[in-house]
């Protein structure tokens, strides 16, 4: 079921992330517990029997929600749990939620955009975008953007990108 999750998750919530996403898209663990003080960051758990099988971490950023993290546990990935966790989420708010994704040159991110896809999300393939950086020597990762309304403009995606790189990662956008 999901449940809003407070800063007694960390640990499980943390675990989660340093299993499914690699250094360089992640935070170090102090800067990600720190996250719990802001009031613009949430993080929502799919929870069963008192254990986090899933979390989903996004940003209130008054005009969108910006989902930063979606991950499920490793022993309980393909059982639907993160579809689950990602409907009740949306359902939460008629605020249009955007998320970050791989480039798809290489299968499991295929199967990932995949999965928005399924959820009526439009990938942005052709506007240029990179995740901020979490660490000061890290290479910048080329990503593209996801959303439900397909029929945004150019502009009107790179003025997300401007609100997410402001506000989220609290930098100037470097493209």
């Amino acid at each position: 079921m999901l449940k809003r999750l407070d800063e007694s998750w960390f640990d499980a919530i943390f675990d989660i992330m340093e299993e499914a996403f690699p250094w360089s898209e992640r935070r170090t663990r102090e800067e990600q517990r720190a996250l719990f003080s802001l009031m613009e960051y949430e993080v929502y758990g799919w929870v069963e029997k008192d254990t986090l099988l899933a979390f989903l971490a996004a940003w209130n950023l008054d005009s969108i929600r910006f989902g930063e993290h979606l991950a499920t546990r490793k022993d309980q990935r393909n059982h639907h749990i993160g579809q689950k966790l990602f409907q009740a989420y949306e359902e939460l708010s008629k605020i249009p939620l955007v998320f970050e994704v791989e480039l798809p040159d290489h299968a499991l991110a295929r199967r990932r955009i995949g999965f928005y896809e399924r959820l009526q999300y439009h990938y942005y393939g052709d506007v240029e975008y990179y995740q901020g950086s979490f660490h000061e020597m890290a290479t910048p990762q080329p990503l593209r953007l996801m959303m439900k309304n397909p029929h945004l403009s150019d502009g009107e995606v790179n003025r997300i990108i401007d609100l997410i790189y402001e506000r989220v990662y609290r930098q100037a956008r470097f493209f």
